[in-house]
Formats: C-alpha cells, structure tokens, sequence
C-alpha cells in the first residue's frame, strides 16, 4: 500500500488551496455582481432630451431610454439619417443621465463660389454657419450674398463674390479752381482778384476686382505735398445784391454798349428789362444766361438788337443819362455757372 494515499496535506499545502478557492470564489462573486449591475442598469431608463432642427424650427423631445448608446436610442425612435444630416454628439457616444441629442437635417444645394457653381450642404441656422459647415473661407472684402447674419431656408442660394483690390499711390499736379464771391458789400462792377497756383498732392487709386473682373478704380487724396492756391474774384453785387459763391465757365472780351427805355421795358424773351438785364446775340450766348460784367456788375441775357453781334453786350441802365455815361468800352465779361 502506497504511504502517500494516507499522507496528510503539508501546511503549505493546505495554504495555496484555500487561495487558490478564495480566488475562485472571488472572480464568481465580480461575475455575478457584474451581472446584476447590468441588469439594474437596463432595468433603469436614463433620462435623455432629443432635439430635431429643421428649416422650420427645432422639435424638442424629453424622454427615458434603455439605449446603451446615442445610435441605439435613434434606432429605437425610428429616425432615419440622411446623407447630409448632422448628429451631435456622436453615434457611439454612450448613453448617460440628461445627455442632450441634436438632429441637424441638412439640404443638398449648390453655391456659387468666385464665381464658379459647387455643391453646398444648407444646414438650419444663418448664412455664416452654413459656409463654415462646407469650409468656405472668405476675408472681410468679399461680399456674401445673402448676408451672413441671415436665416438659411431650403431655398437659399448662396453666393460669395471674390473681392480683390489693387492700391497704387501717385503723385499728381492739381491745378489752382477759379472760384466767384459775390459780394454785395462791393461796389457793382468792382472786381478784387487773387491769383492761384497749382499744388501738388499724393493719390491713392484702388482697383476692385471681383471674381477676377475690374469693377473700376476710386481715387482719394492721401496727404498734399503743396495744397493749391484757387484764383478767387471777388464781384461786387451793391446794386443787384446777389451773393454767394459760384465759378465761371469762361471770359471774353466784350465790346459793350448801354441802352434804357424806361421803367416797363420788355426784352425779346418777353422779360421785363431793369438794371441788372442785357441785350446779346442769342446764337452765341444764350437767353438766360448769367454775366458778370466789369464795371458794371451781374447781367442775364434776355434781349437783343439788329447791332448786337458776336460778344457784344448791351447793358440795361436806370436812366438815359447813365446808359450815355456808360458809352461804349471794351470790359471783361465772365460767364457764371
């Protein structure tokens, strides 16, 4: 008979039986722990919000789910996603206390981009979120259409218009203006002038270009090297009592006589004839058209005479005796604006 049938189990022996058990016993017990802490957490719906935004606005759902991720929870609510649509957060995020689920339904379109067509997602919210959805990058010149604060419908058509613009700074001569004050405190006829002279100024000319075409060019003065000096003549008006301040289109030198027929004189417009008034050829200074004659002050046309040829003028006087002092001179006449 063999001795070591009847041998009793060494101490050490009997020590790694009872851990080799307890281990066993431990792993059965996380087993069966595990199993049960699944089986509560099924049994316990998880409280979840589920959001749908469309075109038309955004339907919200509160409700509790046994889902175990946010792909199950739609699947047990029937929802079907479209190619383009949008899920926040993802499909395998798994399901936990007031987790908030967005469904975004977006729109196949197409934009216009630099002026090229492209296919373009529309997605619910404005202009700007649909462009950073399709990775359309712009700059503050380029121009959106519609705006980018505006609200997408299914309709919406986008376009982006590529702005470019070219800046050149020159340097240019500015010619002095010829500028008229009229001056009542003067002496009608009198004129005061002072000359001008030319300046020179920095320009900058900016073309615009947009989508590669050239919408024009604008200029703006930058900084004056030498500001201009205008050419001013100061008219006096004491006794029509005109004033303000105009320019002249032109100057001549007149040949200019003085005529008077009383008080109710009418010219060939019709017009009644005072002092301030004179006869011209029509064909080359037109009825109604203002003067301003040396020595005498403002003069529109509004008659003529078989003598009046050319650039001569006519002057209409308050009294024989001052058409006679008045005779017949040579004076500079100024055409105003």
């Amino acid at each position: 008979m063999d001795s070591n049938e009847n041998r009793r189990p060494t101490l050490k022996e009997r020590v790694l039986k009872d851990r080799h058990t307890k281990t066993m016993g431990v792993m059965v017990l996380l087993a069966v722990g595990l199993v049960i802490w699944q089986s509560v957490e099924y049994a316990i719906p998880e409280p979840v919000v589920f959001n749908e935004i469309t075109m038309d606005g955004t339907a919200e759902q509160a409700l509790e789910t046994r889902s175990a991720t946010v792909e199950e929870l739609l699947g047990e609510l029937g929802v079907e996603l479209g190619p383009d649509d949008l899920v926040h957060p993802a499909l395998d995020r798994r399901i936990e206390p007031d987790l908030s689920i967005e469904v975004t339904r977006c729109v196949a379109s197409t934009a216009v981009i630099a002026g090229e067509e492209q296919a373009f997602i529309l997605m619910p919210g404005t202009v700007e979120d649909s462009l950073a959805l399709n990775g359309i990058v712009y700059d503050e010149d380029d121009i959106v259409e519609p705006a980018l604060g505006e609200t997408m419908t299914a309709d919406t058509k986008v376009e982006v218009k590529e702005v470019h613009k070219v800046v050149e700074d020159k340097t240019e001569t500015v010619e002095a203006q010829d500028r008229v004050i009229l001056d009542p405190s003067l002496s009608s006829g009198v004129i005061q002038e002072t000359e001008g002279s030319d300046g020179e100024g920095v320009f900058t000319y900016t073309t615009t270009y947009i989508n590669g075409k050239d919408e024009g060019t604008e200029r703006e003065l930058k900084e004056w090297v030498t500001e201009p000096v205008d050419h001013v003549l100061r008219c006096g008006t004491s006794v029509t009592g005109e004033s303000g301040e105009t320019t002249y289109s032109s100057m001549f030198i007149s040949n200019s006589s003085a005529y008077y027929f009383g008080n109710n004189a009418h010219g060939s417009t019709g017009r009644k004839c005072h002092y301030g008034t004179c006869a011209v050829d029509p064909s080359v200074i037109p009825y109604g058209t203002r003067l301003y004659v040396e020595g005498y002050g403002i003069a529109v046309a509004n008659d003529t005479g078989g003598a009046i040829k050319g650039t001569k003028t006519d002057l209409y006087m308050r009294s024989l005796k001052e058409a006679k002092r008045w005779g017949r001179r040579n004076v500079r006449v100024y055409v105003l604006e």
